[in-house]
């Protein structure tokens, strides 16, 4: 069995996957003009789905490619090929993308920023009291990195609940509705935390429509894709709510443009793509199992269906 690492953490990946994989041959590189010939037959390759897809034509043998992102739409476009089985980075993200929306969310309910103002005036003053408990957190999307947030929402006595595409049930959340026949259920909602992959089903899926029926008070999270988002419909809600909170990780472009108006709207919190990093120790330990169970004849997990996108 041939594998293919081609990442800018390629080293790393292979010093901590071939001695659990002696018998196999590796290639790896950390650009793609690097790799060999030989590499380009391998028949499993782990890569970012950008990189992959700069290969996929010259990898003939390619019968399984496993991505380190969970995200997968450079791979999506109809002209690349598909003649091998897609895995993603499901289940290691999720603990990562809670720590990251709880240190904004408790910062802002715990109001850290008015107290740091007020130390800089060596000012005593208690603020009226707020809390997480017993406000709803609304999910877009249901899958794993939602499934996750939503059980650290209900460890903090938030009422967890989700819109998604089929509007399934799932243990995680009180409850899930459909996503247009949910909209409603969002104008409850305390906060609204969108987890949506890039497909064309949920390009600008979050435009003017959704924000009119999101609370005037609400904390509004974006750590999907920034193509979900319609910002000029986002900037009309920010600027219309100005008791609003948005927290955006990611963006359409990114970087996000330095004239862009939402840079300097007040109630918007700009960070760059840095919630969940795939990091080489979760990827690795991730693709070791289901490289172990691939090697067995096993069927693979996580495999992502190409007309949905995820």
């Amino acid at each position: 069995m041939q594998i293919t690492i081609l990442s800018a953490d390629a080293q790393q990946y292979y010093q901590l996957l071939q001695p659990q994989f002696p018998q196999c041959q590796w290639f790896w590189a950390e650009q793609a003009e690097q790799l060999s010939p030989a590499a380009l037959q391998s028949q499993v390759l782990l890569a970012a789905p950008a990189d992959a897809a700069v290969i996929l034509k010259d990898m003939p043998q390619l019968a399984w490619l496993h991505s380190t992102f969970a995200g997968v739409d450079a791979l999506l476009d109809s002209s690349l090929p598909r003649h091998y089985q897609l895995t993603n980075s499901r289940g290691v993200f999720g603990p990562l993308m809670s720590e990251y929306v709880f240190s904004h969310l408790l910062a802002l309910t715990q109001q850290h920023q008015a107290y740091r103002a007020q130390q800089a005036k060596a000012l005593w003053q208690a603020l009226p009291h707020q809390s997480l408990q017993g406000k709803t957190f609304c999910c877009i999307g249901s899958g794993n990195i939602s499934q996750h947030l939503a059980t650290t929402a209900a460890h903090f006595s938030m009422k967890p609940i989700a819109l998604s595409h089929s509007g399934q049930g799932k243990p995680a959340f009180n409850q899930v509705y459909a996503f247009q026949q949910g909209l409603p259920a969002c104008r409850q909602a305390d906060v609204v935390v969108a987890v949506l992959p890039n497909t064309p089903a949920s390009y600008k899926m979050l435009n003017q429509q959704f924000f009119d029926h999101l609370a005037d008070e609400v904390i509004f999270f974006n750590v999907g894709r920034g193509a979900t988002v319609d910002h000029q419909a986002l900037l009309a809600f920010l600027q219309q709510k100005p008791k609003a909170w948005t927290i955006l990780d990611v963006c359409q472009p990114e970087p996000l443009p330095e004239d862009h108006p939402l840079w300097q709207q007040s109630n918007c919190i700009i960070t760059p793509h840095i919630a969940a990093p795939s990091r080489v120790s979760d990827i690795s330990r991730l693709f070791a199992e289901k490289l172990q169970a691939y090697l067995e004849g096993q069927e693979l997990q996580d495999k992502v269906d190409f007309t949905k996108g995820y």
